[in-house]
């Protein structure tokens, strides 16, 4: 029984991996693409909102760490950077179909 759970953990974590790696594609690809100025101006805003929030989660997990180092004197601790990366691809692509299904793109 534990090698079934062992072999569904590790599909579900390639189909995480493999999702991951798709979303970091689809944000490089969109970006790259010319267009009009709707569409400039959809990635655009897409971007910064990914940019602020970005910003947002690094200043709370900063904030988080020197809270963690003074009161339990812990060190702090740096992020992963697939992880981080994940994420910013997947607020990229969250707020790009939202801008797009705003904005007609």
């Amino acid at each position: 029984m534990e090698s079934v759970w062992t072999s569904l953990l590790g599909i579900l974590g390639m189909v995480f991996l493999l999702g991951c790696m798709f979303s970091v594609v689809f944000m490089m690809v969109s970006m790259a693409q010319k267009g009009d100025e709707r569409r400039r101006e959809i990635i655009a805003r897409a971007s910064s909102t990914t940019l602020y929030i970005t910003i947002g989660s690094l200043v709370l997990d900063m904030i988080y760490g020197v809270y963690r180092s003074i009161a339990h004197g812990l060190p702090m601790e740096g992020n992963n950077p697939f992880v981080q990366l994940a994420v910013i691809s997947f607020v990229y692509a969250i707020s790009l179909a939202v801008y797009r299904r705003r904005y007609g793109g």
